[in-house]
């Protein structure tokens, strides 16, 4: 692991008893209120369907461009679908103008949305929870991306609970916000690049996730994530392989009253003498809590008699904003 981005081993809070489970989240709180960032093993998710789910969007990836598009992302707003290049501006979430990034993505929703339950057909709660558009040229990936999207939800159900034991709450406090969760699982490619970048460009711009956490699964290559700490530094990311990592996203720095670190991160261009090829692939489970959860200090983070550092949001429509500039490049306001 790079400096300051620290590994934890969290299946001892469900085996270790009370010293265990505190051991864990006080690794997780100390990472999190400094850096924001932390890698994590004993997370329970087989090796083996970890790489069976890299090996088949690759293979997507590697469609032409004219199949990929025919999988496009509808109303352009990332939930689903494919985006090509030339169309994701993330660094444009933070405010401004940004370059396009460098890269190709493909995003899935939940596979369980249930078509009989009135929550999930309000007007306001499609933007969340829109079909998924399954690729049918790459065999086996609808099932595989189903099977992984679920070991995932195991995997947040986990860290939920290993983030009310570090902030001190309940349990459940944190877990009943998302038990109709909105996350979305999305396939990130960055390919070699056979040209020199614009000045500026990145493969992908430094910004905030935009939700509860992201775990995130990224291969070994040149040309990486980086986190800024404390310093103003940039600090490489480099997790050893079997490992996630897990980074705060704005929902919850806004729910632990900044407690919480939501820390700027991207991912840079490799060097320009890099031998061999430099294509990079992650595939990001941008955790999303119930589309209409109000999100709002948590009255223990913080000093009686302090105001909160932010004003309440609602979930889905903090995630529309942020969604709408990257897609288009501009901070609309």
């Amino acid at each position: 692991m790079g400096v300051g981005v620290p590994l934890i081993d969290i299946s001892g809070f469900a085996r270790g008893g009370e010293a265990g489970r505190r051991a864990v989240a006080g690794a997780v709180a100390g990472a999190v209120e400094t850096i924001g960032f932390f890698a994590v093993t004993g997370h329970g998710v087989p090796a083996e369907l970890m790489r069976r789910t890299q090996a088949r969007l690759a293979r997507f990836f590697d469609l032409p461009a004219d199949a990929k598009a025919r999988y496009a992302a509808t109303a352009n707003s990332k939930n689903r679908g494919y985006l090509p290049f030339g169309r994701d501006f993330v660094a444009a979430s933070a405010g401004g103008a940004s370059p396009p990034d460098w890269r190709e993505t493909f995003g899935f929703g939940r596979f369980d949305v249930p078509n009989d339950d009135p929550y999930y057909r309000d007007p306001e709660a499609a933007y969340a929870y829109q079909p998924n558009i399954l690729p049918g040229e790459v065999d086996g990936l609808a099932g595989t991306a189903r099977d992984y999207y679920a070991a995932l939800e195991g995997l947040n159900a986990r860290l939920l609970a290993i983030f009310e034991c570090a902030l001190g709450l309940e349990e459940g406090f944190l877990q009943r916000h998302f038990d109709r969760h909105a996350s979305i699982l999305r396939a990130i490619n960055y390919p070699d690049q056979d040209a020199a970048p614009a000045d500026g460009q990145l493969r992908c711009g430094a910004h905030t996730d935009f939700g509860s956490h992201t775990l995130l699964m990224v291969d070994d290559a040149p040309g990486g994530l980086q986190v800024r700490d404390l310093s103003g530094r940039w600090v490489d990311v480099a997790p050893p392989p079997g490992s996630y990592v897990v980074n705060i996203g704005d929902l919850l720095m806004t729910w632990t009253n900044d407690r919480w670190l939501s820390n700027f991160h991207r991912v840079v261009n490799p060097p320009a003498d890099a031998a061999g090829s430099t294509r990079r692939q992650s595939v990001a489970f941008f955790v999303q809590p119930n589309y209409d959860a109000v999100i709002e200090c948590i009255e223990s983070c913080r000093v009686p008699g302090e105001a909160p550092r932010h004003e309440p949001v609602v979930a889905w429509q903090y995630r529309r904003a942020k969604l709408t500039r990257t897609t288009t490049g501009l901070d609309p306001q």
